[in-house]
């Protein structure tokens, strides 16, 4: 009892932190996998010891070598490190491709939380939306306009909801903005990613005038970063205004996407 006394316990925020794996996927595992069991304070939250912290980053190691969450238990009781190639795709992706093929947008927005929530965004940034974004857009593919734009409405509307679900845990301490007018999902990808980096966001697509009241907002709000998210070339006077905003808050300034290469940042 003492040993367990002594023990270095971490709260849940912490280990999301520590590894990255947001708490609702940390919960996923634990509930519907059994791969982690926490010791529990009296009022009931959760504590991980170093150990699960250590078996937490195994699962990802074993995630990024191609293994299915679904299949991670059995590896944790056989102790074996499987080897396999790095493009398996996870086992949802193919239901998710087939919903898309189909075109049932209800079914396809009900997968796409569903990895949210028992993959870790980095898992879905680097594996799952690559692999269905190449089924789509293969060239030999007639419907790939249609299929397109339901797989981008659908993934907006996904990181909405879970931006929207952060956002009200958290300061509000990040600034998206884009200038680009044919809006796809990647700016609500962005912001996504920078919630599950521990900030809330406030995001601003289809800009087109001057960024007048911009300065203003982020010193009112206490925003830290500003991020421009782009694909194509930005004009004088918009690159002079995003200027005069770092100037005048000293907010810290990130480009996103092309516009980072194109204007060398």
């Amino acid at each position: 009892m003492s040993a367990l006394t002594d023990m270095k316990l971490f709260a849940i925020s912490e280990v999301s932190e520590i590894t990255g794996v947001n708490s609702v996927t940390l919960r996923a595992w634990q509930r519907r996998y059994g791969l982690l069991v926490p010791q529990r304070t009296p009022k009931g939250h959760r504590l991980y010891t170093e150990a699960d912290i250590a078996k937490i980053q195994l699962i990802l190691d074993w995630l990024a070598k191609g293994v299915s969450i679904g299949k991670v238990k059995p590896l944790l009781v056989g102790g074996c490190d499987p080897v396999l190639q790095q493009s398996q795709p996870l086992d949802i992706t193919a239901d998710i491709i087939c919903a898309v093929q189909v075109l049932n947008g209800f079914k396809l927005e009900r997968l796409i939380n569903e990895a949210l929530k028992i993959y870790p965004y980095k898992v879905i940034q680097q594996r799952l939306l690559p692999e269905v974004s190449a089924v789509i857009e293969h060239q030999d593919n007639p419907l790939i306009t249609v299929q397109k734009s339901l797989w981008s409405s659908v993934l907006t509307v996904c990181f909405i909801n879970v931006i929207t679900k952060i956002n009200d845990e958290k300061k509000l301490t990040c600034l998206l903005i884009s200038f680009d007018q044919q809006t796809d999902h990647s700016i609500w990808q962005q912001g996504l990613a920078w919630c599950y980096k521990g900030d809330g966001v406030t995001i601003m697509t289809n800009l087109s005038g001057r960024l007048t009241g911009i300065s203003a907002c982020i010193r009112e709000r206490n925003i830290k970063d500003l991020v421009v998210v782009g694909e194509t070339k930005l004009s004088r006077r918009q690159l002079a205004d995003i200027e005069m905003v770092e100037q005048e808050t000293g907010v810290t300034l990130h480009f996103v996407g092309s516009i980072k290469t194109i204007h060398g940042q």
